[in-house]
């Protein structure tokens, strides 16, 4: 193909912004939108102003049903609330379709294992739409763990720290949904599951070091949970008064959630899902091995016999001695259209066209996001039990 026909199944917020990412990259085609949103016309006359506008469909949860038979793309990019993405993703590829699909953790053990069934059948590839894996920082640090900079790989950690009351929970303290924003599906997990919601950020990149489905592969995994539901009703509170009766709300999901991951080789990843108290951003990427240790908040290395004793040194120098092939291809036009995520959006769009058009590798399959995603299920599984469980393999 000498472009790929790209059709898009929602457009929220992260539709809209991968959208407007793509209009940007020669490679693709975006021929048609589904979404449910009666403003959806607005929506895209709004996204293509002065071009040509992609066919909409927007008559209900099924329409992108229609979409496929009508349009037959050869992409499908599905960024659509969690619960629909298995159906989605598996008609799809029915269909004849490549799928990329938005990350998230499984919402039940079956999940991917059906959608890799569905994807062997049909023979069409699903990719993970995981912008972690392409930062500027990650790649660097992979090329260095793949040149042994820090020797054997023993202790990795991440997670996802991200302060989400401001979508649990709107100004005037009411917890729930909320007609048009992401708290219309996502807030309800939070009264019903417990477990790490949200893994694949914080571990795909610890995957892609340690070489996870190809030269190791995780075995167990024990989760633990702080009690539920503190940091949101202290948001209640905060914002609609301590008496108030949200405010004693009942919430199944621990403010943070430690997972304990353990490998074949026996090295350890610790994850961390902490999503409801107050705190900056952070992904908490940590990489440690035998000859020294990465620290991304630090943004600070220590390689033995190379640093400064005992003190950490700025890892601007080596991230940019190892700069990666695609940051070192497409940094400026990256960083020009793609500010909101430092660049890793674009870049992982770049990597998925050139990936279709046959002319690059993309660094994750879908087995590695069936992985990453196992951690959700699994975790709720360990925290219940109260002990270490067995970790699938894809």
């Amino acid at each position: 193909m000498e472009k790929i026909r790209t059709a898009v199944i929602g457009a929220g917020y992260r539709g809209r912004y991968l959208i407007s990412l793509l209009q940007h990259i020669d490679s693709f085609d975006i021929i048609a939108v589904s979404d449910i949103s009666p403003k959806l016309p607005e929506t895209i006359a709004q996204l293509f102003q002065g071009k040509v506008l992609p066919q909409i469909y927007h008559s209900g949860t099924d329409d992108y049903l229609r979409m496929l038979d009508e349009t037959k793309p050869d992409l499908v990019i599905i960024a659509s609330p969690w619960h629909l993405h298995k159906a989605q993703a598996i008609n799809a590829l029915r269909a004849g379709c490549h799928v990329a699909i938005e990350v998230k953790g499984a919402l039940d053990n079956d999940e991917y294992p059906d959608i890799i069934a569905q994807s062997r059948q049909s023979g069409k590839e699903v990719f993970p739409l995981e912008n972690t894996l392409f930062r500027d920082d990650i790649l660097a640090i992979n090329n260095m763990v793949q040149a042994g900079v820090f020797g054997q790989l023993v202790f990795l950690q991440g997670g996802y720290r991200h302060d989400l009351t401001y979508i649990l929970v709107d100004n005037e303290g009411n917890f729930g949904p909320k007609n048009g924003s992401e708290s219309e599906w996502r807030s309800h997990y939070y009264e019903t599951e417990n477990g790490d919601l949200y893994p694949t950020h914080g571990l795909a990149p610890l995957c892609m070091f340690l070489g996870v489905n190809r030269t190791d592969h995780i075995k167990t995994i024990a989760s633990f949970s702080t009690a539920p539901g503190v940091g949101l009703r202290a948001c209640i509170a905060r914002r609609k008064g301590a008496d108030c009766d949200e405010a004693h709300r009942t919430f199944e999901m621990g403010d943070v959630v430690t997972s304990i991951l353990q490998t074949d080789s026996g090295t350890q990843i610790t994850l961390l899902h902490d999503t409801t108290l107050p705190r900056p951003r952070s992904l908490n990427y940590e990489v440690q091995g035998t000859k020294g240790i990465w620290n991304a908040e630090k943004k600070a290395i220590y390689i033995d016999g190379v640093s400064p004793s005992e003190d950490w040194e700025p890892d601007e120098k080596y991230i940019q001695q190892y700069k990666h092939r695609f940051w070192q291809r497409w940094e400026k036009e990256a960083l020009l259209y793609d500010g909101h995520h430092q660049g890793m959006d674009y870049i992982m769009l770049k990597v998925l066209g050139e990936a279709l058009l046959g002319r690059e590798s993309y660094p994750a399959t879908l087995a590695d996001m069936a992985t990453w995603a196992a951690v959700t299920p699994r975790s709720k599984e360990s925290i219940k039990q109260n002990r270490p469980v067995p970790f699938p393999r894809y």
